[in-house]
């Protein structure tokens, strides 16, 4: 982060703590707004001309906007907008142009869905404080608060909701030789799951707010995210914490030939095993697809 940024945002962050800006976010509070009992959906909307998922060269700010709506009327209970492609190889956004891209998204769905709640794809600060001050309740930081020294700080003065994820290195260096995890992946991510908590609660940020991702592709084998995904209740209960699993569309579907169309039905099929492990929360690209999926296998379940 630029000095002139850092020194804004330090005022802010002054101004926000006598202010007492707190939407006063917490997980079971949201859980206990709907159905107990089922996973819950994250619909991905990525404000970026460079998305592995559905990248196109250039952002139609009302498309994004209409996609978020559709995927709130198609089941989604969050919608999770970010405006930096974190694919592996991606270059940083400078934060000031990560915001110019979110913020006509962001003001958009709350003007015709001012309840919606929003979750933030970013590791900025300044990203991350503009947009909890703009209506957004969620911050998910795939750096897991490692890229922004001001990120924790941020949240725990808005008491905003936390998605804090594993990875290994930023975008640009993550799948490099040496960066990756091979093996001991159960070890490794849970040691560094709990450095990443014990951090979020030193800054003020309470277990109410906070979600855990273990970072599937952020740096793993293959053979290592296969692994984390079979432990994922292990995790959600070792930790006794929320988790956020991300694995739409994700490399680990790869076939070859590779297609959409088969990361899709992979991405289906994994939904459903993770909902059958009792899983909090999926962050998916196709929510109709997902809760569809979902909605056939909780039928078989209940008519045995």
């Amino acid at each position: 982060m630029i000095p002139a940024m850092t020194e804004k945002l330090d005022l802010q962050l002054l101004t926000d703590k006598k202010m007492n800006r707190k939407p006063g976010f917490a997980w079971r509070q949201l859980w206990n707004d709907v159905l107990p009992n089922r996973v819950f959906i994250a619909g991905i909307i990525n404000v970026t001309p460079d998305s592995f998922s559905d990248g196109c060269g250039f952002i139609d700010t009302a498309e994004r906007i209409q996609t978020a709506l559709q995927m709130l009327d198609d089941g989604a209970d969050i919608i999770d907008m970010g405006g930096e492609s974190t694919r592996p190889g991606a270059a940083e956004v400078p934060a000031a142009e990560e915001w110019q891209r979110l913020e006509p998204v962001l003001k958009g769905i709350l003007s015709q869905q001012p309840e919606a709640v929003i979750s933030i794809d970013t590791r900025h600060a300044y990203t991350a404080r503009l947009a909890l001050q703009a209506g957004a309740k969620i911050i998910n930081d795939v750096s897991g608060l490692d890229f922004d020294p001001a990120m924790a700080e941020v949240i725990a003065s808005f008491h905003a909701g936390a998605i804090l994820t594993h990875s290994t290195a930023v975008p640009e260096l993550m799948q490099q030789s040496g960066m990756r995890i091979e093996k001991d992946a159960l070890a490794v991510v849970r040691k560094e799951l709990e450095r990443i908590a014990d951090h979020a609660r030193a800054a003020g940020i309470t277990d109410e707010q906070l979600m855990l991702d273990v970072g599937i592709g952020f740096g793993k084998s293959r053979q290592a995210n296969y692994q984390l995904l079979h432990h994922a209740q292990w995790f959600e209960s070792t930790f006794q914490l929320p988790f956020c699993w991300g694995v739409s569309r994700k490399s680990l579907l790869k076939s070859t030939p590779d297609s959409l169309e088969k990361r899709i039905a992979g991405s289906l099929a994994l939904a459903v095993k993770l909902a059958d492990a009792k899983v909090s929360l999926l962050r998916v690209h196709d929510v109709a697809a997902t809760v569809a999926a979902l909605t056939a296998a909780a039928e078989f379940d209940r008519a045995l």
